[in-house]
């Protein structure tokens, strides 16, 4: 029975009927968004199931790999690319279940928690404009190529690619996994950014069967690959091996760029087909059978100085007219009998990635993530309007120099000179029950504008004496930006004076606000009572540098603001002081 009655349903609103729901959703191109012809397909209908004429699971499997071996309609493409790969990360569930994954029936639940990963990810809607991608171990550098030369992608395409990114780092949780970004930006080809970001969260529900997810998964399967290579073949093995090709960073074809670089864009969608059913057996059969496209003979003439050069000669085949991967299926693919001794069935596969994974733990490099960390959040109200926080890079690199404990924590505006008015007095009253503030300052010199800042681990209250501690620290957001954290003198001399200017973390006195010292009486930042004039200067202990720029110690101020904590995961107050007094109710 059907809770949609017609008293609760909006007037004039047609629901879908079960067989509208039982229909497959179309693909659309999210990249280039170029428009996708429908084509008369004789093996897939256009609802449920998937695979026509079947008597059981096991053949719908079957004819389903044989049909993707043919190639997929393009208007399919999303319908049968999600629900393969349901099917093959779900054995557990039958197969009218997974065919529903493309259906039309299926698409609001796929929305409502592409919707719900946004949110988590992007609090603020307006941060998603400016999200950075994170690499997932492909390097920026080598992402910026692929969005920038090597596709290319257009502005709305890079941000579809840098959502799906973004949501698979923050709420799935993948650090390390650089296939990822070239098969979401093919995805992306045919599907919705949701159906992408489903599809390969559905992947990675078993990682043997589509992707490696961990920097020692990836290594363990470049040291697999070279273990078959050699199996297989021991002259292109040595071949391979002495010019570097064999090193993981020499896989970079194969295993970063999911052969993007090695197949024309047609075949590598055909591939696409047949992946995201077989899984990563066919990612190793295409790799080995590759190579064999190099004959012995021509192996001896070979003159070869790096990994490039080799691929470059595997090039000059894949991308030869007479080329395609339909006709390379047939080395692939090879007759019954000779499967086993060429290519390893998904069992083997599967021991030699996990007996490799000793040796991945022991020789992988240490993963330094190169991506800016998401951006702190902020308080949306109408009453209490931001500037000077907006911009999401701003966000971002103050994410990144926090304390950890604070990196999960979003803005909210206590005080602003457009709000509060231009005065110290009630900038200490807005700040003076909160720990941990930021405060975020815009510094005129002549024309040019920067935004400066400190980040403030005690309350500022009016004090005869400095006070605070070395998590306080000066920044620069605009231009240039940059931190400058407090550190203790390791010199050993015992030097008291020295000492007591560096410890001068926070000044809060009636008619200034600084932080910073030097021996020379000025300050790291300083700011005057009717926050009009400032300055900046080399703090001991800080070491920075004036934060306007070079030369340009002394400013106007422009807006001044000031943020207190709030942590995502309960909305409580970070640092908040209680009242010692509190008189309400009188």
């Amino acid at each position: 029975p059907s809770f949609h009655t017609t008293a609760c349903r909006p007037r004039n609103q047609v629901l879908p009927t079960m067989s509208e729901n039982s229909k497959f959703v179309q693909s659309q191109d999210s990249i280039f968004g170029l428009d996708i012809t429908k084509e008369k397909c004789g093996w897939f209908g256009d609802r449920t199931p998937l695979v026509l004429g079947a008597k059981n699971d096991k053949q719908s499997l079957k004819r389903l790999k044989q049909k993707c071996h043919l190639g997929l309609p393009p208007h399919l493409r999303c319908a049968v690319w999600i629900s393969s790969v349901a099917r093959a990360a779900n054995p557990q569930l039958p197969v009218t279940e997974t065919d529903a994954y493309g259906t039309i029936g299926n698409k609001k639940s796929i929305e409502s928690k592409w919707e719900f990963a946004l949110n988590a990810v992007f609090p603020n809607p307006a941060d998603r404009d400016d999200a950075v991608a994170p690499d997932l171990g492909l390097t920026q550098e080598v992402l910026n190529q692929l969005i920038h030369n090597d596709y290319p992608i257009p502005e709305e395409g890079a941000r579809q690619l840098t959502l799906v990114l973004c949501a698979l780092q923050q709420v799935v949780g993948i650090e390390y996994s650089p296939t990822i970004p070239d098969i979401a930006t093919l995805l992306l080809t045919h599907m919705p950014a949701s159906y992408a970001y489903a599809t390969i969260r559905e992947m990675i529900n078993d990682t043997s069967q589509f992707i490696p997810v961990s920097q020692k998964e990836y290594y363990s399967w470049c040291k697999s690959y070279e273990f078959y290579v050699q199996k297989q073949s021991s002259a292109h093995y040595k071949v391979m091996e002495s010019c570097g090709a064999l090193k993981p960073e020499g896989l970079d074809p194969i295993f970063k760029r999911f052969f993007t670089s090695m197949l024309k864009r047609k075949d590598v969608l055909h591939f696409m087909d047949i992946y995201l059913v077989e899984g990563c057996k066919a990612y190793f059969r295409l790799a080995l059978s590759l190579i064999k496209l190099i004959s012995k003979k021509e192996l001896k003439a070979l003159t070869l100085t790096d990994s490039e050069s080799w691929w470059n000669e595997i090039r000059k085949k894949t991308f030869h007219p007479d080329f395609t991967l339909a006709k390379h299926l047939a080395l692939m693919y090879p007759k019954a009998g000779k499967v086993v001794k060429l290519y390893p069935n998904r069992k083997m596969l599967r021991r030699a990635l996990k007996y490799h994974e000793k040796w991945a733990a022991d020789n992988m490099p240490i993963y330094v993530d190169e991506t800016p960390p998401k951006p702190m959040g902020y308080i949306i109200s109408d009453d209490k309007p931001i500037t000077l926080a907006k911009p999401t890079i701003f966000r971002s690199n103050l994410a990144k120099w926090l304390p950890v404990s604070l990196k999960t924590t979003k803005l909210d505006l206590i005080y602003s000179t457009e709000i509060h008015g231009r005065s110290l007095a009630a900038f200490y009253n807005q700040c003076n029950r909160y720990k941990n503030t930021i405060v975020l300052i815009e510094a005129i010199v002549g024309s040019t504008t920067a935004t400066i800042g400190m980040f403030a681990s005690h309350a500022w209250n009016v004090n005869p004496a400095s006070y605070g501690d070395g998590e306080c620290f000066l920044f620069r957001v605009d231009p240039d930006p940059k931190c400058f954290n407090w550190t203790p003198d390791f010199s050993g001399i015992d030097d008291f004076e020295s000492q007591a200017i560096r410890e001068q973390y926070m000044v809060a006195k009636s008619d200034f606000l600084a932080m910073g010292a030097n021996a020379e009486g000025t300050n790291g930042i300083r700011l005057d009572q009717d926050f009009i004039n400032g300055e900046s200067y080399s703090a001991l202990g800080f070491d920075n540098e004036p934060l306007p720029g070079l030369d340009r110690n002394k400013f106007d101020i422009g807006v001044v603001e000031a943020y207190r904590l709030i942590r995502e995961v309960d909305g409580s107050v970070v640092g908040e002081e209680e009242k010692v007094w509190d008189l309400n109710g009188l």
